[in-house]
């Protein structure tokens, strides 16, 4: 499975064929490569915290289902549970700062990994 980690998108690569792009592709660069480690894909998810107000807490939920992916993927199942419930969270900072109990959710996720 190849992976993306760019500032519009994080997750697998969406692409059809994994042959590289095509002629009239209109990304410049192929961003996809091998998939993170969880753990490192979770000190990333820990310092978007930071900015999960308003309309980062949308990007923050996209990148923690993303996440959640990649952990299920790499066999992490009640992490990747958590970071569903991590993601729904995180959504709520939409209209409330919720960063505080994103920080405890966030442990129970590295709690939740073996």
């Amino acid at each position: 499975m190849l992976w993306v980690d760019h500032e519009n998108y994080f997750g697998p690569d969406r692409r059809r064929k994994p042959g590289g792009m095509r002629i009239r592709e209109r990304r410049r660069y192929d961003y996809a490569g091998n998939p993170p480690p969880v753990s490192t894909a979770l000190r990333q998810l820990r310092m978007r915290i930071l900015d999960a107000h308003g309309v980062g807490a949308a990007k923050l939920a996209d990148r923690a289902n993303a996440v959640a992916m990649l952990a299920a993927h790499q066999g992490e199942h009640d992490a990747a549970c958590e970071l569903s419930a991590f993601a729904a969270a995180a959504l709520r900072g939409r209209s409330a700062d919720v960063r505080p109990s994103l920080y405890a959710g966030l442990d129970r996720v590295h709690a939740a990994m073996h």
